[in-house]
């Protein structure tokens, strides 16, 4: 897909489509092959060759595919939050389970403001 390059995600929607379909087969194809995207200027501009950034990320006439997605994998963060009723998530399902209530998908209270919050300042 042109408008959003994401090789990992167009191989899974790739997979999921039946193998013997002679569309499937040219798409896998023209998959393979990789982006063609325009081959760009190779840093050279009209004011002269760019040494500003060796990537070319900086101008979208030196930017490739393949640079993009090797400066998304280095810069993917590496934790994922954790909502703040994580550490009490024992304590939800029991509070829940000994009144004889379902339980619910995380914890809840959100709307518990105090009448003192809700009343405007100005």
């Amino acid at each position: 897909d042109p408008a959003f390059p994401n090789p990992e995600i167009e191989r899974l929607k790739l997979d999921l489509l039946p193998e013997d379909d002679p569309r499937v087969q040219e798409a896998k194809a023209i998959f393979e092959e990789g982006a063609k995207s325009s081959p760009g200027n190779k840093g050279m501009f009209a004011t002269g060759k760019s040494d500003y950034d060796p990537q070319g990320l900086r101008a979208s006439m030196s930017a490739s595919h393949e640079a993009l997605n090797e400066s998304l994998d280095a810069n993917m963060p590496d934790h994922l939050p954790y909502p703040d009723w994580w550490t009490k998530q024992d304590e939800i399902i029991a509070w829940h389970k000994e009144r004889g209530l379902p339980v619910p998908i995380g914890g809840t209270g959100w709307g518990t403001v105090p009448r003192e919050g809700r009343i405007a300042r100005w």
